[in-house]
């Protein structure tokens, strides 16, 4: 399942909007994020996906400086290919954001789907991997978020305890 831990990542958007819970109105809102990482990330996706999308270099090609832990799958196998969409999404997450802004503070977002998922290969062995998330939240955390916009913070995603998952379905 996928998940990160104190990962860099940019917040592209924070996009606060009203929802209908019956007859209330609740404060929402969507974080557009971006990271880089490993790929290894694809095969929490589908085991088949990263050599898809990444070959070994061929002998005396340039590469990148290699990873932790590589199977050798470093260069892109179609650099022509568009990034690739994911369509799927994965509620129940959390998310721990740690902005900077006060050393002790963590922003934590409960009951979080993820979607929007978009992978774009790229040499080195590295994914690039955007993903948007949607969750309720009030005014304070509203403002904080709004902050963040166009910055770069720790952010942690933490998959829902299979009971979690087990009570949702």
């Amino acid at each position: 399942m996928f998940s990160l831990q104190k990962q860099q990542t940019a917040i592209n958007s924070f996009t606060p909007r009203m929802e209908k819970h019956g007859p209330e109105n609740v404060l929402a809102g969507t974080l557009k994020c971006e990271t880089t990482m490993h790929n290894s990330v694809l095969d929490l996706f589908d085991k088949g996906f990263k050599k898809l999308l990444y070959r070994k270099p061929a002998p005396g090609e340039q590469t990148e400086l290699p990873l932790e832990a590589s199977d050798g799958l470093t260069s892109r196998k179609l650099p022509q290919l568009k990034p690739l969409v994911w369509d799927e999404d994965f509620p129940g997450y959390k998310i721990e954001i740690v902005t900077g802004l006060a050393l002790d503070e963590a922003i934590k977002l409960d009951d979080v789907e993820l979607s929007g998922f978009v992978f774009e290969a790229l040499d080195g062995g590295s994914c690039k991997v955007k993903f948007t998330a949607n969750f309720n939240q009030d005014g304070r955390t509203s403002g904080k978020l709004c902050q963040l916009i166009q910055d770069t913070v720790e952010l942690s995603l933490i998959p829902p305890s299979r009971d979690e998952k087990d009570l949702a379905a």
